[in-house]
């Protein structure tokens, strides 16, 4: 019986080592897109005609000089997008250049050549779009195999929007159509989103800067005397009678440019900070009533302010409302811009210029925002930033 145990012993030991004899035999070096590891994405914002170097790497050194094939690939875009819900859009022919076709790993390194893919013309580009000019390894030799995840790179390009920002410094908006408006006394879900720059955030109790919605009811503002001065807060988050607030865990800076979102998605409460969940609380289901009136403690839809004034010292580019819970990926992707008929799209505001203390909804909704007093603008703003 002790022999008998001893030798299965022994005969398990050598399954294991036979079997991981066979695993490394199977083992194969692999290649794929430098910088792909975490995702098969990479940015270009430009200006104007630009170009980005696109290089491969082993997991290993190269005995000897191993040739990679590449192939910008622009069918791939639509599948790309129904695999991961984006909205990207192939770059026109004729547009963009890779500048060679094969890039070579020598011998002894892990990295290949750099190729150029160009971008050479940014004409009919539609604003606030991102396009995607996807390139494939589609061969190796002298045995690499490609890494599936990372064999593909798809790279996006914004064009560089530059508008102007109203100065909401000593100054707000009100938007008096939503008080009258029936649709909005129940809303199952609800997004209201900001593109907003701050100079200083306030410094006497109760330390609030006003960003958009409603007092005590649905208000993105930064500061309370409960939290920081700089950190942002949907403060009531009202759903039928019960309020569900949520505090970013991010603080933000003077000085730079935030896209900040809330999102009632029915069931949660979601804070984004440029288009990544930053924090979020559970809220019962049930509707959001957005007709605040005017005359009362709330003072209806404002943008840059809530009760007894707390104002915005700094500038709002766009602010936008939606009766629809956007996504992340929606977020990121309209960062920018969005298309005015989008569906579930309430509201849009763009703040680019206009001088006469009305900006118009550009939705055709007719939710103009309305100035307090005149208003003056910034120029140059730009984004992405």
């Amino acid at each position: 019986m002790k022999i008998n145990k001893i030798l299965g012993v022994a005969l398990l030991m050598l399954a294991v080592v036979l079997n991981s004899c066979k695993k490394s035999a199977q083992y194969h070096d692999i290649i794929y897109f430098t910088g792909t590891e975490q995702t098969p994405e990479t940015k270009l914002t430009l200006d104007g005609p630009g170009s980005i170097g696109l290089s491969v790497s082993s997991s290993t050194k190269a005995d000897k000089d191993v040739n990679v094939k590449l192939e910008v690939q622009p069918d791939q875009v639509d599948a790309y997008n129904a695999q991961t819900g984006k909205s990207y859009i192939a770059m026109p022919a004729g547009s963009y250049s890779l500048a060679s076709s094969s890039v070579t790993i020598k011998g002894g390194t892990n990295v290949s050549n750099s190729v150029a893919l160009s971008v050479t013309s940014l004409n009919n580009f539609k604003e606030g779009a991102t396009y995607c000019i996807p390139v494939t390894i589609t061969e190796a030799d002298n045995g690499m195999d490609i890494l599936a995840p990372s064999k593909t790179i798809y790279v996006l390009i914004n064009k560089t929007i530059i508008t102007q920002a109203v100065n909401i410094n000593g100054n707000y908006f009100t938007v008096p159509s939503f008080a009258t408006d029936a649709n909005l006394t129940s809303i199952g879900q609800l997004t209201m989103e900001c593109r907003v720059y701050v100079n200083a955030f306030q410094t006497k109790n109760p330390f609030i800067s006003s960003v958009m919605g409603i007092e005590e009811n649905f208000l993105l503002r930064f500061g309370d005397v409960s939290i920081a001065n700089n950190q942002l807060q949907l403060a009531g988050g009202l759903v039928g009678t019960s309020k569900y607030p949520v505090t970013s865990n991010s603080t933000f800076s003077v000085g730079q440019w935030y896209h900040v979102a809330v999102v009632f998605d029915g069931a949660n409460m979601l804070l984004y900070v440029n288009g990544k969940l930053d924090a979020s609380t559970q809220a019962q289901s049930g509707s959001v009533t957005f007709t605040g009136t005017a005359g009362t403690y709330s003072g209806g839809f404002h943008i840059g302010y809530s009760a007894d004034g707390r104002l915005l010292n700094g500038y709002i580019s766009e602010a936008r409302v939606w009766t629809k819970a956007c996504t992340a990926i929606e977020l990121q992707n309209n960062l920018c811009y969005v298309d005015p008929t989008s569906k579930g799209l309430l509201a849009y505001w763009r703040f680019n210029g206009d001088t006469n203390g009305t900006v118009t909804d550009l939705t055709g909704h007719g939710y103009s925002a309305i100035a307090n007093k005149a208003v003056t603008y910034v120029q140059g703003v730009r984004c992405p930033k």
